[in-house]
């Protein structure tokens, strides 16, 4: 569209995409809705469940992730509920350029059909973050039109810009709380199901409860499944959760080169932001990350390898974890991070972590362990830490720890205090619960098919934990 759009090419433009404004059958051509459909699995996140005027939501999480989609099926479930469907306004925010331009959005969607009068509407804004000071437009709107009672949802890629955004309208965001959500690649129990693994429901088990009588109970009681969450843990560490690289698993057993390339530009564009221009930045950048996935990573050691100094690479990854591409753990000293000493450095998702080793053949691939630790930080960060959307640079309440012996343990969740180590071997000594339990009185060694559930030490397959956690928040 135009710089400063007119509302003559607005009200053009708003028609041409908000299909159900005028055909009740929008949703059996929508692209989105039609590739989803196509899909060899039901996957409807219920992100968005909930929303309701006089409400602002956000929505953020990495790009390719599937938020577009969700805005469209959440669109389609308003309609079947009952709501008029001119009521709803669908916009995408990268087709235009200022605040101004958002104003006269929301102003022409809400200049059409008079006979809804003051009936709330619901506007889903895509990528808002693309327009310069689009929080002073919608600010705007909030203060001084009937939009302050609408139902407001907009999207971003980048916690930092979302963020930024929403703290301007303080006040004007409606009382709910759970504003801020997130939508991530699938978790790994939703990737059973959507990968077509014969397991029956579970009920998902919160962290805390792993440590009870009951949660071991449950645990027993799972370990039925052993062997085929064990083949479908294989699966997710080539496939991930990213809902298109799942559904190219299904159709031809592998990820797709497509896939994988649109993903390596998300990182490159990410990155471009911060100024890297030169691919090789990237991709040692991330081999950097993925070789370091099992052990704590210094911003030197790693600057050195990329020949640049350790505040540009802190500042790259940074950008990432804004991204949600990457979580970051600090150690834990009398519950608080210490940032300015070595961090662990996660992928969000497997296919981040083998995407250097997918774009370069030279690059070695991770392996199942530093996998399958990576996969257990982003299960227990999702559990623990629910909405706090903005934390993957930073957790509030998950960290790793030392001992005064320098003895380490991978995750240690606040205030609980509970621990959690991986060791992704078939025969485990229980010597290695040793540092949790003298620290921590208990902890739980995640295997890859060692079993002992006893009290104060706990040994637990990670396809089995990983299968059981509550990862909702």
């Amino acid at each position: 569209m135009a710089p400063g759009a007119n509302r003559g090419s607005l009200l053009q433009e708003l028609t041409r995409i908000n299909h159900w404004w005028t055909d009740s059958d929008w949703a059996r051509t929508d692209p989105q809705l039609l590739a989803a459909r196509r899909a060899p699995y039901d996957y409807r996140p219920t992100v968005l469940a909930d929303i309701a005027p006089p409400n602002l939501y956000s929505l953020r999480g990495p790009r390719r992730v599937g938020k577009s989609t969700v805005l469209k099926q959440t669109i389609a479930r308003l309609h079947r509920d009952g709501v008029d469907a001119r009521r709803i306004c669908y916009f995408a925010a990268d087709s235009i350029e200022s605040q101004r331009d958002i104003i006269n959005v929301f102003q022409t969607a809400r200049s059409l059909f008079p006979d809804l009068g003051d009936a709330p509407r619901y506007f889903l804004i895509d990528e808002v973050t693309s327009v310069k000071d689009w929080q002073r437009g919608v600010k705007w709107l909030r203060d001084n039109t009937l939009v302050a009672g609408d139902c407001l949802v907009v999207t971003g890629s980048s916690a930092s810009d979302v963020a930024e955004g929403t703290v301007h309208l303080a006040g004007r965001r409606g009382e709910a709380v759970g504003l801020d959500r997130l939508l991530l690649p699938m978790s790994f129990p939703e990737f059973t199901k959507c990968a077509g693994y014969p397991l029956s429901d579970s009920a998902r088990v919160p962290f805390a409860a792993f440590y009870t009588d009951e949660g071991r109970r449950v645990c027993q009681d799972a370990l039925v499944y052993l062997a085929t969450l064990n083949d479908a843990l294989d699966a997710y560490f080539l496939v991930g959760g990213f809902p298109q690289a799942v559904a190219s698993f299904r159709q031809t057993a592998e990820v797709s080169a497509g896939f994988a390339r649109d993903l390596w530009d998300v990182v490159r564009s990410d990155l471009y932001r911060q100024g890297v221009s030169r691919p090789e930045h990237c991709l040692r950048l991330l081999e950097g990350v993925s070789s370091r996935i099992t052990s704590t990573t210094s911003l030197p050691n790693l600057g050195t390898e990329l020949d640049i100094d350790r505040r540009t690479v802190g500042t790259w990854l940074d950008a990432l974890a804004s991204s949600y591409l990457l979580l970051m753990l600090f150690k834990e000293s009398a519950g608080a991070p210490e940032v300015g000493k070595l961090r662990k450095v996660y992928p969000v998702d497997p296919i981040i972590a083998r995407l250097a080793s997918l774009y370069s053949s030279g690059i070695p691939e991770p392996n199942p362990s530093q996998l399958a630790e990576a996969v257990l930080a982003m299960a227990i960060f999702r559990s623990v830490e629910g909405g706090s959307i903005d934390r993957f640079g930073r957790p509030e309440r998950l960290f790793y720890y030392r001992s005064a012996s320098n003895t380490e343990v991978d995750f240690l969740v606040l205030p609980e205090r509970r621990a959690a180590e991986s060791k992704y071997i078939d025969t485990p000594d229980r010597r290695e619960l040793r540092a949790m339990q003298d620290n921590f009185g208990e902890g739980l060694l995640l295997t890859h098919s060692a079993v002992d559930l006893q009290v104060k030490g706990t040994i637990l397959p990670t396809s089995v934990f990983a299968w059981l956690l509550d990862q909702g928040g």
